[in-house]
């Protein structure tokens, strides 16, 4: 180990990490109520079916991301599958398609 690596701080970057991915989450959950406040009108309630799916995986996120960095950091036990990062991608592509849709039914 270099001795750079061994005089940093052990606990910042799991901290960062963790603050990073709720707030991406909390941001995803208000881009959604953004959306289906601008698009109910074109799309009806389509738009509140399409973006009710996306605060839940917003929640799906943040509470892994909450939970896994409270544990001690020389922990092993920490999961690293994917589900928390996959969760945002879909709730991030939910917003879009419904955006995209919203678009193509006012386009004449």
């Amino acid at each position: 180990m270099s001795e750079l690596a061994a005089s940093a701080p052990h606990g910042a970057q799991p901290e960062r990490t963790a603050l990073s991915r709720q707030r991406t989450a909390l941001a995803s959950a208000g881009g959604a109520a953004i959306i289906a406040r601008h698009s109910g009108e074109t799309l009806g309630p389509a738009a509140v079916v399409i973006l009710l799916a996306t605060p839940a995986l917003a929640a799906t996120a943040f509470v892994p991301g909450r939970q896994r960095y409270a544990t001690a950091p020389v922990e092993p036990s920490r999961r690293r599958d994917g589900r928390a990062p996959f969760a945002l991608a879909l709730a991030v592509a939910a917003m879009a398609l419904t955006e995209l849709l919203a678009l193509a039914v006012t386009v004449p």
